[in-house]
């Protein structure tokens, strides 16, 4: 699949330490060389490297089916940085932080103190501080780390996985919202959110507008854009004729048309974040996320 739809990941693409590790990429030794300038992965201005936690875990993201318990071979802390250390150091890199079992997780001020360590020693490398909730909370709690505000700014991103925003939608939102605020108070107004598991034609808006600004997640490649929504893959076939074609040419479409739709949800964010009023460049169901967003906001006003 990735070599069919590199040509027209020129902006970004993420890939995991732990595919890298075990060799799940194609291509992926001459990445890890001098000659990853002649690989696709090229292609891209920025090449975003996961720490690979997600494949270790035997959580499912919202825009992924459940497929039954993942199989996760043995990855480590040591494992990770064996590969950060392996990636080139003449192109634009931004690598997340390594993401601890859950059983083994620090508090806030730990985790960021061993993203500090890690980023100190490779200088080259920009980093996405992948904050966690600790061992024994399920959620991230923002009041918790309004004291490490003023430490945060020192990395490029700041990563959050969409689950442990919150149990509701609307808590996620709100729990995304006091982030950016803490960010910004703090003097970190120019740190993007990088929200994990956030990439949906729906969700994506609402992030952004909570202040989310980095998404991935695996939705393009599980369902199909269409009108707004992610519906089921062979859905698509029905509404746009393909009925006929075999599955490989299915799938082919599908993930270009999903790309196209990424790139129209990018442009009408950027015109809806300079005409904030005009709800209705969000497409189809812009009174759905106006009604969601507006919610966010007179909750976020009785709780100050």
């Amino acid at each position: 699949m990735l070599p069919l739809v590199s040509p027209d990941l020129t902006e970004a693409l993420l890939v995991s330490a732990y595919d890298l590790h075990h060799e799940f990429l194609p291509d992926q030794t001459r990445l890890l060389s001098a000659s990853h300038a002649r690989t696709l992965y090229a292609i891209p201005s920025l090449l975003v490297v996961d720490s690979g936690g997600y494949e270790l875990s035997d959580t499912f993201e919202s825009g992924e089916t459940r497929r039954g318990p993942r199989k996760a071979r043995l990855f480590g802390r040591g494992d990770f940085e064996a590969i950060a250390d392996r990636l080139p150091t003449d192109r634009a890199l931004l690598v997340v932080t390594y993401d601890e079992p859950d059983v083994e997780r620090a508090g806030y001020e730990e985790q960021r103190r061993a993203a500090q360590r890690f980023a100190a020693a490779r200088p080259h490398l920009r980093i996405d501080f992948l904050i966690k909730p600790p061992s024994g909370d399920q959620f991230i709690v923002p009041t918790e780390l309004q004291i490490e505000g003023g430490a945060l700014c020192q990395f490029d991103v700041l990563g959050v996985t969409e689950k442990e925003l919150g149990d509701t939608l609307i808590d996620r939102l709100v729990c995304l919202a006091r982030l950016r605020r803490i960010l910004d108070d703090s003097g970190a107004e120019s740190v993007p959110v990088h929200v994990f598991g956030g990439l949906d034609p729906l969700l994506t808006p609402l992030y952004f507008a909570a202040g989310g600004e980095i998404f991935d997640g695996l939705s393009w490649l599980r369902y199909a854009y269409h009108e707004g929504s992610a519906i089921h893959p062979e859905e698509l076939a029905v509404l746009t004729g393909a009925f006929e074609a075999n599955q490989v040419r299915r799938d082919m479409l599908r993930y270009l048309s999903n790309l196209q739709q990424l790139a129209r949800i990018k442009y009408a964010l950027q015109r809806w974040s300079s005409e904030p009023d005009r709800y209705e460049v969000l497409g189809r169901h812009h009174r759905r996320i106006r009604e969601v967003h507006e919610t966010l906001q007179s909750r976020l006003r009785r709780e100050d």
